[in-house]
């Protein structure tokens, strides 16, 4: 899988409580139930949007794609946003291996992927971001002021040759919730 150089920040880098989260393979939605109370999902949109330059590169999406299936969500405990999750896939996956993604409505789309056998996934790749990062800034839009710089991790999930990008970004609260110095 192509990856920017930009997404391959070594982990070393990160603060050492946060490192676990960055490099877990598994459900990070099952991982913050097990940590945080009254978890739940806000889908914040989900519909056709242009891909950011550096997820163009990842799926290698041609230059006249200028839309791709969309979805963003805070996966929140009480009411505290703790991770804004960002994916994206082309629109003939949605027909073929991720027709689930559609149609996930207030489910975490962690729950769909991990549940499906058949559905792979890639290696993690992480990288800090600061204010002129798209993400940055929609995770602000969407959760509010936040630290200068945030912690993300992404990766590609693989079903009957479709990919899906998966791009989850630690909030403010979720490190000051977790003891992290950022």
């Amino acid at each position: 899988m192509p990856h920017t150089a930009f997404w391959h920040s070594p982990s070393i880098t990160a603060p050492r409580e946060l490192r676990p989260w960055l490099s877990e393979r598994g459900s990070l939605t099952q991982r913050l139930i097990a940590h945080f109370s009254h978890f739940h999902v806000r889908v914040l949109q989900q519909g056709w949007h242009p891909p950011h330059l550096d997820e163009r590169t990842v799926l290698q999406l041609p230059r006249q794609q200028t839309r791709v299936a969309s979805r963003e969500v805070l996966l929140c405990s009480a009411d505290r946003p703790l991770v804004f999750a960002h994916s994206i896939t082309r629109r003939a996956s949605l027909q073929r291996g991720f027709h689930l993604f559609g149609r996930s409505g207030s489910r975490p789309l962690g729950a769909l992927l991990f549940a499906d056998p058949t559905i792979r996934r890639s290696h993690l790749s992480w990288r800090k971001l600061n204010h002129r990062h798209p993400l940055w800034q929609k995770a602000v839009a969407a959760a509010g002021p936040q630290a200068a710089t945030l912690w993300a991790r992404r990766s590609v999930f693989y079903a009957c040759g479709d990919q899906l990008l998966v791009t989850e970004v630690f909030l403010t609260d979720f490190l000051t919730s977790s003891g992290i110095d950022f």
